[in-house]
């Protein structure tokens, strides 16, 4: 996001992370001016959004514990049958999630990623997570939690790339305006070379 509007003159971005489901309220009730997001029909109505996603994210992960006693069911799983009896750790306001993930997987919710990976590996409270790698990676990283996070790669889990376009919220008299700069400012060449180096670098 930085990197985006470090391209188009006249505005700066102030970054403020919030439980999902508040960034969601505060973006339809224009507390907040926009967000980061898979763009939905729903979101639609309260934002304009970017053409095209800043970038893809890859959900098509287990995220789990190499203290599990559950982790050969993990290693070995299939389908997300497989997993029935297991516990899945899931964000509160995740519409992928309960798209996605079978209503059948008992739930735990944590308010945002800091939250369920504490939930993953210090109080033990589910299996795993479904989550980009890039993202367990930095959140573990950050926690403590590097040696015991294990990822597993699997082609089961249904929708899992995700594209994430900028939205501006509708409340904003220049929504419009700001999502045409931001149009303009990523099919800028310098900026999509940038943006592909940020990225790798978090892989």
């Amino acid at each position: 996001m930085r990197l985006t509007f470090s391209f188009i003159p006249g505005y700066t971005a102030e970054h403020l992370v919030v439980p999902w489901a508040r960034a969601q309220y505060n973006v339809r009730l224009g507390l907040a001016d926009g967000l980061l997001t898979y763009p939905s029909e729903e979101r639609k109505e309260y934002a304009v959004f970017a053409e095209k996603p800043l970038f893809t994210q890859d959900f098509g992960q287990l995220i789990y514990s190499a203290d599990n006693p559950n982790i050969a069911l993990i290693e070995s799983a299939t389908s997300f049958s497989d997993l029935s009896s297991l516990t899945v750790i899931v964000e509160n306001g995740s519409q992928w999630e309960e798209d996605n993930i079978p209503g059948y997987l008992e739930r735990e919710r944590g308010r945002d990623m800091k939250a369920m990976m504490h939930l993953l590996m210090l109080r033990e409270a589910g299996d795993f997570m479904v989550q980009p790698a890039e993202d367990a990676r930095f959140i573990a990283q950050e926690l403590g939690y590097s040696k015991k996070l294990k990822i597993r790669k699997v082609d089961f889990i249904p929708n899992s790339r995700i594209p994430f376009h900028i939205g501006v919220s509708r409340q904003l008299p220049s929504a419009v305006d700001v999502i045409k700069q931001v149009d303009a400012a990523m099919r800028n060449p310098e900026f999509q070379s940038q943006r592909n180096s940020l990225i790798e670098s978090y892989r």
